[in-house]
């Protein structure tokens, strides 16, 4: 094996549209509300989150992924928790 294939071994790029799994947890930040349902994004896909509220932007949550369509890049998620507080809140 030369010194390059070595050296990137597991490497791979990050795709803009990743695929969530139903029935994975993953980490998001809510970016909007209407009030009883969220938007989160990773890169281009779209999560909408149910049971994110107005005090849920700009919180990072845990969600629970209960659909996903590869096609389209779009998912709904439900909250699990909040885990952490935006870097930019004041």
């Amino acid at each position: 094996m030369s010194f390059l294939k070595k050296y990137l071994k597991g490497w791979q790029f990050r795709a803009n549209r990743p695929t969530l799994e139903t029935g994975s947890e993953i980490d998001v930040f809510v970016a909007e509300t209407n009030g009883t349902s969220g938007r989160a994004y990773i890169g281009d896909t779209e999560l909408i989150v149910d049971g994110a509220g107005p005090e849920m932007v700009e919180k990072q949550v845990r969600v629970r992924v209960v659909e996903f369509d590869e096609t389209t890049a779009t998912g709904r998620g439900e909250v699990l928790e909040v885990v952490g507080e935006s870097s930019y809140s004041g």
